[in-house]
């Protein structure tokens, strides 16, 4: 066992939720409900439009999302109609909603789960290949789930790719966007890209590098030690 795997819990109850979270998202349906959520928030009307499924089984796609915490209602008013603007309910991911999916799919990919229980450890493998389609994801990419740029995807072109904050004193780096990650200026805690907070190399395995940076990198909420 390496320091990346967890002893988790193999009694019965923990399956059977982990089951049930795996279940809430393994549908093409629900994954395609929560990408069309990413942009705003909709009405039910507007999320069967868009999934060309029927009010009835949309609701039912809906309330599995909602009792999983992946997605939230709230209070809205409809799109105008011949018989007027109406208050109606409207969906949305919830605040780190993809964060949530993408950690908590990291970490039961980390449980040890025995051959009696192969058909969950399918489930989950599968699970993370249909998110990655369905938001298209077709290779190496960073995704970004906090702060303003929220949902953007950096692809990872290269061996070696610096990641930092952009530097409006030296716009060189827009030049390489193939190459590099490259955020905002709202992301203060992040080094500028001129002096990289990290480095992620490309081998035999995927690795990154802190650059000395002043708030640090953290690998699965643990920091690691600069150039190492």
């Amino acid at each position: 066992m390496t320091d990346n795997t967890i002893q988790g819990k193999r009694d019965p109850e923990y399956l059977i939720e982990m089951s049930e979270y795996l279940n809430a998202l393994a549908n093409p349906v629900r994954l395609q409900i929560l990408s069309s959520l990413e942009t705003r928030p909709m009405e039910l009307k507007e999320i069967a439009a868009i999934t060309r499924t029927s009010y009835e089984n949309i609701r039912k796609h809906i309330d599995k999302l909602l009792l999983a915490g992946l997605v939230r209602k709230d209070a809205g008013m409809s799109s105008e109609t011949m018989t007027g603007i109406h208050p109606v309910w409207k969906y949305s991911l919830a605040p780190g909603g993809m964060e949530q999916i993408i950690t908590n799919l990291s970490m039961f990919s980390k449980v040890p789960l025995m051959i009696t229980h192969a058909d969950l450890a399918t489930q989950l493998s599968t699970l993370r290949k249909d998110i990655s389609t369905q938001f298209g994801v077709t290779s190496p990419c960073l995704y970004l789930t906090t702060g303003s740029e929220e949902g953007k995807i950096f692809p990872l072109n290269g061996e070696k790719i610096p990641l930092g904050r952009i530097d409006p004193t030296d716009m060189s780096f827009s030049k390489m966007q193939n190459s590099v990650v490259m955020l905002s200026s709202e992301y203060k805690s992040v080094s500028r890209i001129s002096r990289p907070h990290a480095r992620i190399y490309h081998g035999n395995v995927w690795e990154i590098e802190d650059c000395g940076s002043t708030s640090g990198t953290f690998v699965n909420t643990e920091p690691i030690s600069p150039h190492t």
